[in-house]
């Protein structure tokens, strides 16, 4: 039996030698810590000692009345019954008098403290001496909790009953007379620990295991499920029998089938159990993850104090998730249907287990198979090993991110001494498929100007969510590939730069905002892009000559914008301000005594304070 030191206690308590204690037992501990449980085992040990009890659970209770007629059921149910004769005569002398209890010590009476007390003797009407009362949930009791224990102290003080409590104190510390008179009652008290190993697999027992869900999983994964119990930080047991119980009902409609797949097993089995234990703690956000992890992206590089309080960052501190840990066999809108919202999509979940990556069925992308190698035997690794780098020798892969994802793994796996071909140049081939991409203009241009923040921050380390994996020669990979995307970039960016100068030839200035500056309302892909650099200045002043004054000023307002958070990724675009100024210059001195001139001579101003903020985040970069 868990918290052997309470039983040894109880057994002193309760036993012959202790005639008379004068004082009750509370045995304290938070909702689902298993006091019940606890109390429920220590009552068979009583029983097999021949010591009687009577239990009482308080839970709902609203009146004495209630608190005793429960009592008497307790005492002799096959007697009391609301269809005898005894209930009327009883109850009718249950209440006769008022006890009124000295909290503070003063021999004065508290009269908040006016509690009713029984008339009676339950010994005089059943044969109840030498039994144990033992009251629980008395946090849950609608008595105030001060004249419940007056009214419990009758029984311990005036008929010398051995009385234990069982409660989740927390709900009483906000009562400030609860301490005095807990003081007076209750002479010993113990902090009930939970002890999760125990109540599961007394939680087993209570399975219907029909198809030996026990035997075939939760036995042999029980270290593993109570491992996430402990990391979830739920000190609740109810939580853990709970999700048995949910579990062997999700087995039995559909992973009874599956049994012959050990690890898609276990990988069901990890993020029910997770998921599962953080709902019931109110934390429904666990199955939104990969937007959580997006928002931790977004802030990460902007506040890195901030980010380490973000939900992402706190189920991440919990767990310490793999890096593909939102490859979830079913996927996040699914579990959501089943953990939420109790709705089970048949269809869709077996299409889900059977087209996973547990089955190596021609529905699946080979490197997806090859990603989790550790779980493949000899045959099929090597199977789609050869698979892989025959579409990459024959050019076959089109996505780009995709040729980055299949180049990780192979190297990786290289590097490890995994792949056996050691008389094939595989970087080589790697470049080859690399070099086909670009020369035929399959690289999109999200992967170089991406449109979204999200996509800006995990661009270079994810796809499909699934993390590139690491080597040495994949790092000279990257830089190759760097150099391509710099080459495609400042293609990209050159022909970019001309939509500034038809925003400025058409008065349209709308059009510069996502373009120049960031905002945050959205993102801008040319924020920290150097595209003013690739400008024709020469095209760019001759628009500013023919363009009206409100265009003049609110380029000049934009300009001044970009540069206020001085990013270093800007500092080329210092000679192209330099320049214009210049050139704006001979303009602001040709049109002295005009508007447009006052504009222009703004103008130049504007464009010192930018070249200022460019000089100084320059001397601090170098």
């Amino acid at each position: 039996m868990s918290n052997q030191h309470i039983s040894q206690f109880l057994d002193y308590y309760c036993g012959e030698k202790l005639l008379n204690p004068q004082y009750a037992v509370l045995l304290k501990g938070k909702w689902g810590s298993g006091k019940t449980h606890f109390i429920n085992e220590y009552k068979e040990q009583l029983k097999i000692n021949n010591q009687k009890c009577i239990y009482v659970s308080l839970y709902g209770v609203t009146s004495y009345d209630e608190i005793e007629t429960k009592f008497l059921e307790a005492i002799h149910p096959t007697l009391y019954h609301k269809n005898t004769i005894f209930i009327g005569k009883i109850v009718k002398q249950l209440l006769k008098g008022t006890l009124k209890i000295d909290l503070d010590g003063d021999k004065q009476e508290n009269g908040e403290m006016e509690v009713k007390i029984p008339d009676f003797r339950p010994q005089d009407l059943l044969n109840t001496k030498g039994y144990i009362l033992i009251f629980d949930d008395l946090e849950r009791c609608s008595i105030n909790i001060i004249n419940l224990l007056g009214y419990i102290n009758f029984f311990v003080e005036h008929q010398s009953y051995k009385v234990i409590l069982i409660a989740n104190e927390e709900e009483f510390k906000k009562n400030k007379k609860y301490t005095k008179i807990k003081e007076k009652i209750i002479g010993k008290t113990f902090e009930f620990r939970t002890n999760p190993v125990i109540a599961y697999d007394n939680f087993l027992k209570e399975l219907k295991n029909i198809n030996k869900v026990k035997e075939n999983i939760l036995e042999r994964e029980k270290l593993n499920i109570l491992e996430l119990f402990e990391k979830s930080e739920s000190k609740n047991l109810r939580v853990l029998r709970q999700t048995l119980l949910d579990f062997e009902r999700f087995y039995d409609e559909f992973l009874i089938t599956h049994l012959e797949k050990e690890q898609l097993i276990k990988d069901i089995l990890h993020w029910f159990f997770l998921f599962s234990f953080e709902i019931r703690q109110g934390n429904n956000d666990i199955l939104d993850l990969p937007k959580l992890l997006e928002d931790y992206y977004f802030i990460i590089n902007e506040n890195k104090d901030k980010s380490e309080k973000m939900r992402y960052k706190y189920f991440y501190n919990k767990y310490k998730f793999i890096n593909n840990y939102w490859d979830v066999v079913i996927s996040f809108d699914i579990w959501k249907e089943i953990l939420l919202n109790s709705y089970i999509k048949k269809e869709e979940i077996n299409s889900a287990l059977e087209n996973s990556k547990y089955y190596a069925t021609k529905n699946i992308n080979s490197w997806k198979l090859l990603y989790s190698y550790y779980d493949l035997d000899d045959e099929i690794f090597k199977k789609l090993i050869d698979e892989v780098y025959f579409k990459i020798y024959n050019l076959e892969y089109k996505i780009f991110k995709e040729v980055k994802m299949i180049s990780s793994i192979l190297l990786a796996l290289k590097e490890k001494k995994l792949i056996d071909k050691i008389d094939f140049c595989l970087e080589y081939e790697i470049e080859k498929q690399i070099d086909f991409l670009f020369d035929n203009d399959l690289i999109d241009d999200e992967i170089i100007l991406p449109t979204d923040m999200s996509l800006y921050y995990q661009n270079a380390d994810y796809y499909e969510n699934y993390e590139f994996m690491k080597s040495c020669k994949m790092n000279e990979i990257n830089k190759y590939i760097d150099e391509k995307l710099k080459i495609k970039l400042e293609k990209k960016l050159k022909e970019d730069s001309k939509l500034i100068i038809n925003a400025i030839s058409e008065n349209n200035i709308n059009k510069l905002y996502p373009i120049l500056v960031q905002s945050n309302n959205n993102f801008v892909p040319y924020y920290d892009k150097p595209i003013l650099k690739y400008i024709d200045i020469d095209v760019l002043v001759a628009c500013l000559k023919n363009s009206n004054n409100e265009t003049i000023r609110r380029f000049s307002y934009l300009l001044e914008k970009r540069y206020d958070y001085a990013i270093s990724e800007l500092i080329p675009e210092e000679i192209f301000l330099i320049k214009l100024k210049e050139k704006l210059e001979i303009i602001k001195n040709e049109r002295v005594g005009k508007l447009s001139g006052y504009y222009f001579d703004i103008f130049c101003n504007t464009l010192d304070k930018c070249i200022q903020k460019v000089g100084r985040n320059k001397k601090i970069t170098e």
